[in-house]
């Protein structure tokens, strides 16, 4: 018997940065209903579940056909939501979570593929992938320093730092993260850490605590809306999308 593979999109409308993002409309979609379309489109996924605290997003993944699993409005991060969820789905140690952020519109299918591919071969509980990129200054980017498939460190800032050098590309935290829900409930068993304060990252937790944090660099590309000059570009974006255009440029809810 295979792992199920378990998609959770954790989203809410305060966003600091951008506030009601996961319903921004791009391209007559709101933002929340692009990812988790796009993550049910792989026939490998068993599950696809949003996990907010928002009455408007649940209606809004109602509206479309999405799952959604209501969750308290205390938690401070999306990891932990999830992890509320998880439970609340009765889901099992032997499912692989894949924490797909619901600003990603987007996401490619084989990416969350990949991801779930990874924890299932590896004994790691987390694991984040990277993409190469040469974006360099802009603190809305999560950066990611590794030594083999292994997370040293998470930053805002462009880390490593090329002392003398010539910059080479940097490797971009990609938010689409596979858990095993052992690792989930150790997150959330745990309060939030001096580094993960600081930066600003929440899975500095996982690495504060000790636990071994995997990554793989992963092909292609992708925009997490972040600020409102994400929205803008990602609304030009869309309208030359591909996955877009083949399946859902024309859909109107019922």
């Amino acid at each position: 018997m295979t792992d199920r593979i378990i998609a959770l999109i954790p989203a809410r409308m305060e966003s600091s940065r951008l506030p009601g993002k996961p319903l921004l409309d791009i391209c007559g979609l709101p933002m929340i209903v692009h990812v988790a379309r796009r993550a049910m489109l792989s026939p490998r996924i068993d599950q696809v579940v949003v996990c907010t605290d928002s009455i408007e997003i649940l209606l809004a993944c109602e509206r479309y056909g999405i799952g959604v699993c209501l969750t308290r409005q205390s938690h401070v991060n999306g990891t932990e939501r999830i992890a509320e969820a998880s439970e609340t789905l009765g889901l099992d140690e032997a499912d692989i979570i894949i924490d797909v952020q619901g600003d990603e519109p987007f996401v490619q299918p084989d990416y969350i593929e990949q991801v779930a591919d990874f924890v299932a071969n590896s004994a790691y509980r987390c694991v984040v992938p990277y993409q190469l990129m040469d974006e360099y200054d802009n603190i809305n980017r999560v950066k990611i320093v590794a030594s083999g498939d292994r997370v040293i460190y998470f930053s805002r800032s462009d880390i490593p730092c090329h002392f003398g050098a010539v910059r080479q590309p940097l490797k971009k935290h990609l938010s689409v993260i596979g858990f095993r829900l052992t690792g989930l409930r150790a997150f959330a068993a745990s309060k939030p850490t001096a580094l993960e304060n600081i930066e600003r990252i929440e899975l500095m937790r996982l690495i504060e605590l000790g636990e071994p944090v995997g990554t793989f660099p992963q092909e292609g590309a992708s925009l997490s809306v972040d600020t409102p000059e994400d929205y803008r570009l990602a609304c030009r974006m869309m309208e030359r999308d591909p996955l877009f255009k083949e399946n859902f440029a024309y859909e109107v809810p019922a």
